[in-house]
């Protein structure tokens, strides 16, 4: 059930849930990232418009599925719906997909990355705005996404690389880091 109401221009509250659960759910745009608040001090769910949700719940909120089970223990995440542990990304996301009569799409195809796009990506990820991120989040798998992201594009004026290090930053800001300038900083002011 839920039910809302508008504070105006700025945003909505709404009322969530039953009986314990029940909470207000309140909404923040920073003409970036759009975050939904689930009560005080509860879980936030930031998206960027197109292609980048964040889930964020207090240490003490237990969780499953894709969002793993929120112990703070790495070595025992990957638990998939049927099989327990998996090892394999693909096998573990799917198993968590509602059920349909097809599967979903499998990404993990061999991508041979050029070497512009690796340069591309190498530039944004170690530039020196962006270095102050890297003491608390590496950057190695999100430079490899940007590489096969930039390689693979065909989408024409869309600039895959600043999704990837959108991607990025905002798991740096979950870190406590304020990167808000990172499109101007990394020139990719107009993507």
């Amino acid at each position: 059930v839920v039910s809302t109401q508008s504070t105006g221009s700025s945003g909505i509250n709404a009322e969530y849930g039953g009986g314990a659960r029940r909470g207000e759910v309140t909404y923040t745009f920073d003409g970036e990232i759009l975050t939904l608040t689930l009560g005080e001090g509860g879980t936030s769910i930031r998206w960027n418009g197109f292609n980048g949700v964040q889930i964020i719940t207090p240490p003490n909120r237990r969780t499953c599925g894709l969002c793993g089970n929120n112990n703070m223990k790495q070595d025992d995440e990957f638990l998939s719906r049927w099989v327990g542990r998996v090892k394999e990304t693909y096998t573990f996301i799917s198993s968590w997909q509602l059920p349909q009569n097809r599967e979903c799409y499998n990404n993990e195809v061999e991508v041979t990355v050029t070497q512009e796009a690796k340069e591309k990506c190498s530039e944004l990820f170690f530039n020196p705005y962006m270095l102050k991120c890297q003491d608390k989040l590496p950057v190695e798998k999100y430079e490899i996404a940007c590489g096969r992201a930039v390689t693979t594009s065909t989408y024409e004026g869309w600039r895959a690389e600043c999704n990837v290090l959108q991607s990025y930053v905002l798991e740096c800001e979950t870190q406590g880091l304020n990167l808000r300038r990172w499109r101007e900083e990394t020139k990719l002011r107009n993507s």
